[in-house]
């Protein structure tokens, strides 16, 4: 019986498809965004927080969110707690402040202290943890392509003043 060697791809072409999307998302790679998603059964809600840096999550008032467990991405079904190339603001300008998932908009709390303290609070009932969780599952999956979207549209609307 002979055994064939495994062919080698060759080094010369892309690694992927979108280099050039890739080149201009690395000039991006000051902006990232992280995600904590907390629950309380007794309290009947679901919170997501966002901030551009994880020590901003100091900056929440504790006491306000004592009795909330923290979810883990097991929990969550999702990969990772975090986006890169895109800053919590481009997120709030593209998909407004319900974050582009499907919850009522007079079902949510916003707190929205991006400017002041860097942090952004969705706040809802446990009823629609579903929904803010795929919400969430949806950011963080988001393609390259669409990042760039993201970014183009915030700088364009930076520019009209």
């Amino acid at each position: 019986m002979v055994l064939k060697q495994p062919q080698r791809k060759s080094k010369e072409g892309p690694a992927h498809g979108d280099d050039s999307l890739f080149g201009l998302l690395s000039s991006y790679k000051i902006f990232n965004t992280y995600f904590r998603v907390l629950a309380s059964e007794e309290d009947d809600r679901i919170v997501i927080q966002i901030a551009d840096n994880p020590k901003n999550w100091e900056n929440i008032p504790a006491d306000k969110y004592s009795n909330y467990r923290q979810l883990s991405r097991l929990d969550l079904g999702i990969t990772r707690l975090s986006i890169k190339y895109v800053s919590p603001q481009h997120l709030v300008v593209f998909f407004g402040s319900i974050l582009g998932s499907r919850i009522p908009s007079n079902k949510v709390t916003i707190i929205n202290n991006l400017d002041k303290d860097g942090f952004f609070i969705l706040e809802t009932s446990l009823k629609y943890r579903q929904s803010a969780i795929s919400g969430l599952r949806k950011l963080i999956n988001l393609p390259p392509q669409k990042k760039y979207e993201i970014l183009e549209k915030f700088i364009a609307d930076a520019s009209k003043g």
